[in-house]
């Protein structure tokens, strides 16, 4: 298993149609933001990184949205995603469109989108699988030079398991891609409806949604003795 945080430089795109099949890609990723997007409430929405910000979230009722990437357009604040300039604790949901894949520290990702996160805020994160057909290029020396091989690409299951460490619950989980032609193909449409019925490890990209969870505990106080009288003063009593 590699290591999350790496030293090496990594190229970051900027737009979706530097990518492979980006433009299809990102249509996939936009068709499941249009069904989620509805159980998305509150003031500000945060989509992190250049890919995140080429995105609508328009189906939600959080009008306030803001992209923020070191470069690329359309952005409002150019800012690091591993140093948001953003308040703790202000933003409703969080967007990371394959960040954590061209991030040299995906946890300190991961760990500034919680930050930055309402109590049950929601974060919507999208990314390769290095256990598919785009990952197997990923392993070829002659191929991982170059978009989108370079990307690092960490499984669903671990991304599950830091979103769960960082106290985050998965409400979604989908994989698209299981032959990666997407509409260039006249056959993809069925490669996609049996990999998404018996092969979902296999898929190229996976789409999680999580919550995050915070639940207040308030402490009872111990009650050393009960009183005299279970009765409110006024009401009537009965003799003994």
């Amino acid at each position: 298993m590699q290591l999350a945080r790496t030293e090496q430089q990594i190229e970051i795109p900027t737009s979706w149609s530097s990518l492979p099949m980006g433009d299809w890609v990102a249509a996939e990723i936009q068709e499941r933001l249009d069904n989620w997007c509805p159980h998305l409430f509150g003031y500000h929405l945060l989509k992190i990184g250049a890919l995140s910000a080429e995105l609508s979230c328009g189906n939600s009722s959080i009008r306030h949205q803001i992209g923020v990437a070191p470069d690329g357009r359309p952005l409002d604040i150019k800012g690091d995603p591993l140093a948001l300039p953003v308040r703790s604790g202000s933003v409703d949901a969080c967007l990371l469109a394959h960040c954590l894949d061209f991030s040299p520290d995906p946890h300190q990702v991961l760990r500034e989108a919680e930050r930055v996160l309402t109590e049950d805020g929601w974060l919507i994160i999208s990314g390769y699988n290095p256990t598919s057909l785009v990952g197997l290029g990923h392993y070829l020396p002659v191929m991982r030079q170059r978009l989108p091989w370079s990307a690092r690409m960490f499984t669903p299951v671990r991304v599950t398991d830091w979103l769960q460490l960082l106290g985050c619950e998965v409400m979604f989980d989908e994989r698209f891609g299981f032959s990666f032609m997407g509409k260039q193909s006249r056959i993809g449409w069925w490669r996609e409806s049996l990999g998404r019925d018996y092969c979902r490890p296999l898929a190229s990209v996976y789409v999680i949604a999580a919550r995050k969870r915070r639940y207040p505990i308030t402490p009872v106080r111990r009650r050393w003795r009960l009183p005299e009288s279970m009765a409110a003063p006024g009401m009537a009593r009965q003799g003994w």
